[in-house]
C-alpha cells in the first residue's frame, strides 16, 4: 500500500512512464531521495506517508493500481 501510494504521488510531478522508457531513472531516484529516503529516520512511518504524499495512508492508491494492472 506504501509503494502504490508514493507512486500515486510521485506521478504528480514524475512522468513515471516516460522516466523508465528514456532508461535515466534520476528524476525518480531525486523524487525517492527529496521525498523519502531522507527523511526515514526523521519520522514515524505515518507521518513520513502524510508529508510525503500530503495524505495518510490510503487503500484507494492500491485499489487503483490493482485495478490498471490486472482489469
Amino acid at each position: 500500500m506504501y509503494a502504490a501510494q508514493f507512486m500515486a504521488a510521485m506521478k504528480q510531478t514524475v512522468d513515471v512512464d516516460a522516466v523508465i522508457r528514456s532508461g535515466d531513472l534520476a528524476p525518480i531516484f531525486n523524487w525517492l531521495s527529496e521525498n523519502i529516503w531522507s527523511k526515514g529516520s526523521l519520522f514515524t512511518t505515518d507521518e513520513l506517508v502524510k508529508q510525503a504524499t500530503g495524505e495518510t495512508l490510503n487503500a484507494k492508491h492500491f485499489q487503483a493500481h490493482l485495478k490498471d494492472r490486472y482489469l
